[in-house]
């Protein structure tokens, strides 16, 4: 902002219009969406591809959008559901403006100026946008003064990392800093945190620049190198699959030959036999030219290396082995380790070699255990899995259905844990693996199994060169969902049992309510769903409606049924105006966030005439559910049916 914007603002009378909390389903999309009035629109989670008057934007969770009156916004079918808070104000000169600041504001007025970009300090900006809604609110007219003064404050704080944003001087050489230290550090324990520590930089940030001057992943090129290097140990020594997984940064040999097969295409051992036979067929002159050329190439320059030629190797294509680029200096590292140790004394020498023997014969075991079946999941990739996969890593909210099961993965994204239902918060140990999820983390989890509820982007690429990874429709009902679930993780017949016992468990629990004459023949039943910012939504599927419309329970009324949601969404958005159409039912189920905020703005819905009219609170049929208890996996489902009896006869 220059100084003939901040005259502007000085001069400017500033309406404050309205601030909204919206949000996006999965599927749902926002299109030519004209700015009514000059206005801030943040997305506070979610990614999301949009355009602003025609300019594309990519955006990964936190974002600010500026636009003058009449910009357009068009955001695409979001992937996950993106949540955005909108703020619209109006502006005017005052009558003491002298002509130049009129002509100021006619010509380049900044509150017309659109532009778009994600703030350094994110949180500082969605936290003053919490509150300013929370005030918006209320109905008192000296709360929206207070709102007002409010709104310079943010947009103060946007101009001030606006600024930030325009001016920041990156620095050119990060990607390659980045490289050199994965070149010279790759036998250590790396992740893209300590990376971006060791550069002063934040994770976030080298990730998306190495990203996009490589196109692909850090985690990319740490395995790439490492693939690498373990190719010219492999073929120019003699040491044992163990030492050369040591060699490159990996305690464990089993999960260094998974990597290395679905990296270059055919497993370590197969690997040195194919190069050794080719060797035999090869001019020494041509090994030591490309050694060379591999050194060259490991001084620092960054290049079409980055691509991951080993994806695409067959196993007849032998001469793509010759053009391995990796380091000398290396391979004699290690083989000076493999002959200090040749010469220990003879004890020393015997346990070495037993337990080399040892480790080769379990490694070789790896490769040709039958414990692994081939799955093709929901988006047709053909995996090879294991039976019985002991360390699962779960992208979704399916770790109900997991723990049922009597799985216990070792990483998720903890959100789903911290809002169950679940007795014990801490019911299941695994790590988180954050949101977005981070590659990084699996990687150092080691999983022998992916399941992906959901996915973004190009994460199916990414994570299947982590570990074996499949694909599952975490959103099918549970009768359907929890038989895949089964199948995945070698459990069909838990599963099986699973359903059986819930569906004979439900069915009593269903029996007894109507011997007690607390649901009749025929009575119907709606759910509205309360959040915090006042807005209310009609659910027909999912979570706590798939109970209460199961064939024993309740009905649904034929003016419900006729209501239909966006496309891939349960959810039916409803004003307080409009509830005495679409809360038809002769028994009323209310779903709320169980925090201070929505217990405070919900009682003043309960005390309006409009409420209090419903036929179902005149009836007294109102029953108050928590929202944790509306999700669908097979524990909370479990649990449900313990305690839904209860909650009805409150």
């Amino acid at each position: 902002m220059n100084e003939d914007d901040l005259m502007l603002w000085d001069y400017a009378n500033i309406q404050l219009m309205d601030i909204r909390y919206k949000f996006l389903n999965p599927g749902e999309a926002l299109s030519s969406y004209r700015f009514p009035a000059s206005g801030y629109l943040y997305i506070a989670r979610g990614t999301a591809c949009f355009r602003l008057d025609g300019v594309k934007h990519d955006v990964e969770r936190f974002y600010i959008i500026h636009s003058g009156k009449g910009g357009r916004l068009d955001i695409g079918p979001v992937r996950e559901r993106m949540e955005y808070y909108l703020v619209l104000y109006k502006t005017s000169l005052s009558n003491t403006a002298v002509p130049s600041v009129q002509r100021q504001f006619e010509s380049s007025s900044p509150f017309q100026r659109k532009y778009a970009f994600a703030p350094n300090d994110p949180v500082e900006l969605l936290l003053q946008l919490k509150q300013m809604l929370h005030i918006w609110l209320k109905p008192n007219s000296l709360e929206r003064l207070q709102v007002k003064s409010q709104l310079y404050q943010f947009a103060y704080e946007v101009e001030r990392q606006w600024k930030i944003h325009t001016e920041a001087n990156v620095k050119p050489d990060l990607v390659e800093q980045a490289a050199q230290y994965i070149r010279e550090h790759y036998r250590e324990s790396i992740t893209l945190s300590t990376v971006a520590e060791r550069l002063n930089y934040s994770a976030a940030y080298v990730a998306k620049q190495f990203k996009n001057k490589t196109g692909n992943s850090l985690i990319d090129y740490l395995i790439q190198v490492r693939m690498e290097i373990a190719c010219e140990l492999l073929e120019q020594t003699e040491a044992s699959l163990q030492e050369v997984a040591s060699g490159v940064g990996y305690t464990d040999a089993s999960y260094f030959i998974r990597i290395f097969k679905k990296t270059v295409g055919v497993t370590p051992g197969n690997f040195r036999a194919e190069a050794r036979d080719q060797t035999k067929r090869m001019d020494r002159p041509i090994t030591r030219l490309r050694l060379s050329n591999a050194e060259r190439r490991r001084q620092g320059y960054i290049g079409n290396e980055y691509d991951n030629h080993y994806q695409h190797i067959e196993r007849d294509d032998l001469s793509m082995y010759r053009n391995t680029k990796v380091s000398l200096g290396a391979v004699m590292l290690l083989c000076l380790t493999i002959m200090v140790s040749a010469c220990a004394p003879a004890g020393g020498n015997a346990s070495t070699t037993t337990t080399s023997t040892v480790e080769t014969q379990t490694s070789q075991q790896a490769i040709t255990t039958p414990s692994e079946r081939l799955y093709t999941d929901n988006q047709g990739h053909e995996v090879s899995i294991p039976e019985k996969p002991q360390r699962v890593v779960l992208q979704g909210n399916s770790i109900g259905d997991l723990l049922a099961l009597g799985v216990q993965p070792v990483g998720i994204d903890r959100r789903f844990i911290a809002n169950s239902a679940y007795e014990d918060k801490e019911i299941t140990p695994a790590e988180d693996i954050g949101f977005p999820t981070s590659f990084e983390k699996i990687l150092s989890l080691e999983p022998d199994l992916t399941m992906l509820g959901y996915v973004l982007d190009k994460q199916y690429d990414e994570i299947s060169k982590i570990s074996p990874t499949v694909v599952f429709d975490q959103n099918l009902p549970l009768n359907e969902r929890l038989p895949v679930i089964g199948e995945i993780v070698g459990k069909q017949d838990e599963a099986k049992q699973l359903l059986a016992d819930y569906n004979v468990k439900a069915e009593k629990m269903w029996s007894e309510i109507r011997d007690q004459g607390q649901v009749a023949e025929g009575e119907t039943a709606v759910v509205l769903m309360y959040y915090w910012d006042r807005t209310m939504y009609l659910m027909k599927t999912g979570g706590v409606p798939e109970l209460l419309y199961q064939p024993q329970g309740y009905q649904m009324s034929e003016k419900v049924k006729g209501i239909e949601p966006a496309v891939g969404s349960p959810f039916i958005e409803i004003s307080p105006e409009l509830m005495h159409e679409m809360l038809v039912g002769d028994h009323l189920f209310v779903l709320y966030p169980e925090n201070d905020e929505a217990e405070s703005s919900f009682k003043e819905l309960l005390e309006t005439p409009l409420w209090k009219k419903l036929p179902a609170v005149q009836s007294g049929k109102v029953t108050f559910i928590e929202s944790k208890w509306n999700y669908e996996d097979m524990l909370t489902s479990d649990m449900l049916l313990d305690e839904f009896p209860k909650m009805i006869a409150e």
